[in-house]
């Protein structure tokens, strides 16, 4: 209640000129998505995995060793670190009060080299991508999860320990801001350049006061809400029928396969492999064929699930 104004540029993506485009430059746009990859360990490690078919375990490691991830990389790994970031960005897009704990997150450390080799042979990355959306109801969406992104998106090619946020408003279309989200540099290139606007607005007498107005009336959804495509992948045992089965508890929660890859598999030989990937479904019907699908005798293991962004 003192009437002054917080800056805080360098919280999220170090370096890149983030918060003062919200506060300032978007202002005439409504803004309907914001996608962004903003924690730089992480995409290191997807980077790594990536390239090198390295499994999670290693490429941490490798991480540690480079002193991106710490010794303990739970605020990074579990996506923690990315959520708390979101919070701000979805907050100053879409002017409504999003806390921490309303931002679903999922961490990385449960993809595996197979998964990325999959994604590429379906044509995607996988990226932990923070993502805030307004829907036309006015309910947000706020999470943080791994995604299969398409290869050709820009967001897809972004690499090592670089970040990006692209943001979709109406006026202004798709924008990309690109750069170094961390390191000493580009943290104090941010750091500075707050302390000389507030330093020059003193200087000119102006106020400091802050113009952020939350509108009550927002909600943030909850995940179970969310509609979106999967990529979900299965060791079952490897007779006829399977696949019917698996079929038939999609099919009665309302969810559609687009495609199926089912490969015998290396580990065992009366094991399977299989890849399916959905049409756009609701969380919460997939949930519920996903613990459905785990109960069936035919089923090892649901190995993984990841959403889709396309």
């Amino acid at each position: 209640g003192k009437g002054v104004d917080i800056l805080y540029e360098a919280s999220v993506g170090g370096g890149i000129p983030l918060i003062a485009p919200f506060k300032r430059d978007l202002l005439a746009n409504k803004i309907s998505t914001i996608y962004a990859i903003i924690n730089g360990t992480t995409n290191y490690i997807l980077t790594r995995m990536a390239s090198e078919g390295l499994d999670f375990s290693t490429a941490l490691k490798q991480a540690q060793d480079l002193g991106y991830a710490e010794a303990d990389p739970t605020n990074d790994i579990e996506g923690i670190d990315a959520a708390y970031k979101l919070t701000i960005l979805a907050t100053l897009a879409f002017n409504v009060e999003v806390r921490p704990e309303e931002v679903h997150h999922e961490g990385i450390s449960r993809l595996s080299a197979r998964d990325f080799r999959y994604a590429k042979e379906l044509g995607y990355e996988i990226k932990l991508l923070a993502i805030a959306k307004e829907r036309d109801d006015g309910a947000v969406e706020a999470r943080v999860h791994p995604v299969f992104l398409p290869q050709d998106l820009l967001l897809a090619k972004v690499d090592g320990v670089y970040n990006a946020v692209q943001v979709e408003g109406d006026l202004v279309g798709r924008v990309l801001f690109y750069g170094q989200g961390a390191g000493p540099s580009a943290t104090s290139s941010a750091v500075i350049a707050d302390v000389i606007d507030a330093a020059q607005r003193i200087n000119r007498g102006v106020s400091t006061t802050p113009a952020l107005r939350l509108d009550p009336s927002k909600r943030v959804m909850p995940i179970s809400e969310i509609e979106t495509r999967y990529y979900l992948r299965m060791i079952t045992v490897d007779r006829p029928g399977v696949l019917a089965k698996i079929s038939k508890v999609m099919a009665d929660n309302s969810i559609s396969i687009s495609s199926v890859i089912q490969k015998e598999s290396d580990v065992a030989n009366d094991v399977a492999e299989i890849v399916l990937m959905t049409y756009p479904a609701r969380e919460q019907a997939m949930q519920q064929a996903m613990d459905e699908i785990s109960r069936l005798d035919v089923m090892k293991e649901i190995a993984n699930f990841v959403r889709v962004e396309d």
